[in-house]
């Protein structure tokens, strides 16, 4: 196995990549101007977490970039997973705090709105951590009792327990975690314990040992269809690393200090407990392992075991996904989204394809859903047919669930009412149905509750009460975000068409933009809002809502001086076939149209859609605080740029029509359309306009540059550019490369690498692990817009993926993408960008030409 140093030498030998370094650019990691410092500088919103009873808010901290040798420290890449054989965790962590702070709601005085409420309501409680350990999978105890989370630290990871009530933190993990297949643990709904999988011993691992072995692979005449993975399983040796790594101890923890092992050591996928404590149900890898796909899709064996240890049965084995039929509707063959209901004591729930799994086959009916009672020695109950492919299953009181049905092909979705204990055969009650992408009738989240059986407490359900449900969203209309509480009273719950009664409970005011976070209470309504307006960051408030009540509970800091004064809108327009289109303007401060056109910087991502109706739907509030990422483009109004954000560009493939079909064609009448309304309003300079983005954004900008003469020059970052090196799809293009060889051909922006005749700025994590964006597609674009005489530049960043992590990265990434706007858009010289990094062992790698 080869030390990622070692790969990445090997990645730039393999480009055979020329460094250049002419006084403009230089190839050490690189600081931007001072704003845009400041950008990556600023505090990130803080998360939450609500204890069962509604007592105890939690306020977590997020940790900020890591550096650049965080990320490069050692680690090993197996079938799809990125893990520190050192410490037993994922090397790449999504999500980590630096420190908890706790609010008791109860002890909150409110005051009428508009009187004193500005004030923090209270001095949180900070609970102590100990030094150098990062948190993470942050948990309240079901009976509110405990905070428990997952210590990070340099020797692996650690499960901690916070007792409210004595403000003592312990580890109660007698081994440290193997948390190779997730920083995961499962609290007893009786609060007695927690199950986790345990190290069973430290692996003998050599990360840097080199397999002399020959790579085989074989094929035996059966069709396997899958995208372009990175990190997959490669040889004999691999398969012993990554089964030694994650072996693990599945282990129940009681909080008296005695441990259980549930079963014998294996490669635990996952596990979930019954709601009454008894059972848990566990899915564990089985070989053979396969070199075709990640770890999630390898064979699999579902096992039952009591929570004494032993093992009950084995309810299924599952083959491996290598051969599972195309298409996004095409599952696994057997059972699937195997679980518990959440309202019974011990009632399993799965979900069957009628169809063989395979979507292309014309069937009355894709899918049925049973559930099995234990001790599960009986044949399983059927409880409904679905004629889509059921994708979400929500339990509720009163013995009802929500079936969420999907229909790819269609982009459509639709979620109905499901009475288990209907007297006759039980039917699906249609509640909505709507495209995936509608946004205007997403009904939002529904409120839940702890459902009891004999006063024991089981799981979550969705909240019912004489047919009456509660739910609450964002509220996207054309007039912007109204964000709602809403009861939807059913009167004939179980019948088709349901006729059902709306009644708002609460709206977000006109002059700020609340959603709500949390329902605290019902009687009276008590909800935890986040609050925010074109000039306050989001705060968090506590509201009663009859009385109007309320109290701020946390701040989130206001910084970046250098964006006050900054104007943001909407604009609406449409392309030249009527199809309506938005992006949001932004404008520097104390600019006035009589100053004169700008540079502009427009930045997109491409999206497919089959009715126009739904394309043209705008996702915008005049009220919402503008949240500056470094990631996006807005940072560049601090330079006097005009920024077009989130403009549109629909792909639309009306009835038979595919949106690919027409990707091309589209794509320019949409950044057309954009250009020409930035023109009118005299805010853009028609031959001072680049456009920038991201992945499949990044596809989109090499397209135009490729295709139009609209753009002065582009930035793509972490893209794929020649489509038959993802031959079996992409994005959401099901067709495979030789049932479209011209489609393929002609989208592929490397196919017409002869046309890029503006200068584009290429930048690429050197360890992307996203499917189909390998960076040889970047430096195979490079290296053809080089022999073609056209102006690149190519920067490759070690040890980053898909999305850059570490600071030193995301600086360098705004330095290079401010140098080139201030080259290529003819910008006045910037100032405060000639600070280097103190780290001269990594640098980004960069070719220009």
């Amino acid at each position: 196995m080869f030390h990622p140093t070692f790969a990445r030498y090997a990645l730039i030998a393999c480009s055979t990549l020329l460094i250049f370094t002419p006084p403009l650019f230089s190839s050490e990691y690189q600081l931007p101007s001072k704003p845009l410092q400041d950008v990556v500088k600023q505090t990130k919103k803080v998360s939450t977490r609500l204890s069962d009873n509604g007592q105890w808010l939690a306020i977590l901290t997020p940790k900020t970039h890591p550096s650049i040798e965080h990320l490069a420290r050692e680690e090993l890449k197996l079938a799809g997973l990125r893990l520190s054989p050192k410490q037993l965790i994922p090397s790449r962590v999504k999500f980590s705090y630096l420190n908890i702070e706790l609010v008791n709601l109860k002890q909150v005085n409110l005051s009428k709105s508009g009187a004193d409420n500005t004030e923090l309501s209270q001095a949180p409680i900070s609970i102590e951590i100990p030094p150098s350990v990062e948190l993470t999978n942050v948990q309240f105890s079901p009976d509110s009792r405990y905070l428990s989370f997952i210590g990070l630290s340099d020797t692996g990871a650690d499960l901690y327990l916070y007792e409210i009530e004595t403000k003592l933190t312990k580890v109660i993990n007698p081994k440290r975690l193997n948390a190779t297949l997730g920083l995961n643990y499962y609290w007893l709904n009786s609060s007695k314990g927690v199950i986790t999988n345990l190290a069973t011993k430290t692996p003998n691992i050599k990360t840097n040992s080199i397999s002399i072995t020959p790579n085989i692979s074989e094929t035996l005449g059966k069709k396997a269809p899958r995208r372009t993975y990175q990190d997959l399983l490669k040889n004999p040796s691999d398969e012993v690393r990554f089964s030694a790594l994650t072996t693990s101890q599945l282990t129940l923890i009681s909080l008296d200090g005695k441990t259980t092992n549930i079963g014998e050591p294996g490669i635990n996928l996952s596990y979930q407990l019954s709601p009454d404590d008894n059972y848990l149900l566990v899915k564990r890898i089985a070989p053979p392992f396969s070199h075709m796909v990640k770890y999630y899709d390898f064979a699999q064996s579902v096992e039952i075991f009591y929570t004494s240890g032993k093992k009950l049965s084995t309810l299924a084995s599952l083959e491996s996904s290598e051969y599972r039929p195309p298409g996004s509707d095409s599952v696994r063959k057997g059972p699937r989204m195997i679980h518990w209901r959440s309202d019974k004591p011990s009632t399993l729930a799965f979900v069957k394809a009628l169809d063989r799994g395979d979507s292309r086959v014309k069937a009355s009916h894709r899918d049925q859903l049973l559930q099995l009672d234990a001790p599960f020695n009986l044949p399983p109950k059927p409880l409904v047919n679905t004629p889509w492919r059921i994708s979400q299953i929500t339990w509720g009181e009163q013995n009802r669930a929500l079936i969420t049905e999907r229909h790819s092909d269609k982009k459509q979705m639709r979620v109905s009412f499901l009475n288990t204990e209907a007297s006759s055969e039980p039917q699906l009650a249609l509640w909505y149905q709507k495209a995936i992408r509608d946004t205007y009738k997403d009904p939002g989240k529904l409120y839940r509750t702890q459902a009891y059986n004999d006063g024991k407490p089981l799981g979550r359900v969705f909240h019912m009460e004489n047919n009456t449900l509660l739910h609450y969203g964002l509220g996207a209309s054309p007039q912007g975000y109204q964000p709602f509480l809403k009861s939807l009273t059913l009167k004939n719950i179980d019948e088709q068409p349901t006729d059902y009664l709306s009644n708002t409970l609460w709206r977000s005011s006109d002059k700020q933009l609340e959603t709500v976070r949390y329902v605290i209470d019902l009687q009276p309504l008590t909800l935890v809002l986040n609050r925010q307006s074109n000039d306050t960051p989001s705060h968090l408030v506590l509201l009663d809502v009859e009385s109007g009540k309320e109290k701020v509970l946390y701040r989130n800091p206001q910084s970046l001086n250098a964006f006050k004064g900054m104007s943001r809108q909407l604009v609406k327009y449409k392309r030249e076939d009527g199809v309506p289109l938005s992006g949001v303007l932004y404008l520097p401060s104390n600019y006035k149209q009589e100053d004169g056109p700008l540079p502009v910087l427009m930045w997109a991502y491409p999206r497919e859609y089959k009715n126009t109706e739904v394309a043209s739907q705008v996702n915008y509030s005049e009220n919402q605080y503008t949240q500056i990422s470094a990631k996006g483009p807005v940072p560049f109004v601090a330079n006097g740029f005009a920024v077009f954000d989130r403009v549109a560009m629909p792909i639309i493939g009306e009835g038979k029509d595919k949106p690919n079909d027409s990707f091309r064609t589209q794509l320019v009448n949409n950044a057309q359309a954009a250009i020409d309304t930035l023109v009118t309003m005299g805010v853009a300079d028609r031959d001072r306009v680049a456009i920038g983005g991201h992945s499949y954004g990044a596809f989109m900008v090499a397209n135009l540059l490729a295709h139009s003469d609209l753009f002065a020059a582009g930035i793509a970052r972490s893209g794929a550019y020649n489509r038959s090196l993802t031959p079996f799809g992409f994005q959401h293009e099901k067709r495979n490369y030789w049932e479209a060889p011209s489609l393929y051909q002609q989208i592929s922006p490397f196919t017409h690498a002869d046309k890029i005749d503006e200068p584009l700025l290429l930048m690429h994590g050197e360890m992307d692990s996203n499917s189909g964006t390998y960076p040889m597609q970047s430096a195979r674009l490079f290296k053809a817009i080089r022999g073609l005489g056209g102006q690149a530049r190519l920067t490759t960043f070690p040890y980053e993926s898909h999305s850059y992590k570490a600071k030193e990265s995301i600086l360098h990434m705004l330095w290079e993408q401010e140098s080139w706007l201030e080259q290529h858009l003819q910008q006045p010289k910037l100032t405060g960008g000639s600070g280097r990094s103190n780290s001269k062992a990594l640098t980004p790698q960069v070719s220009l030409h």
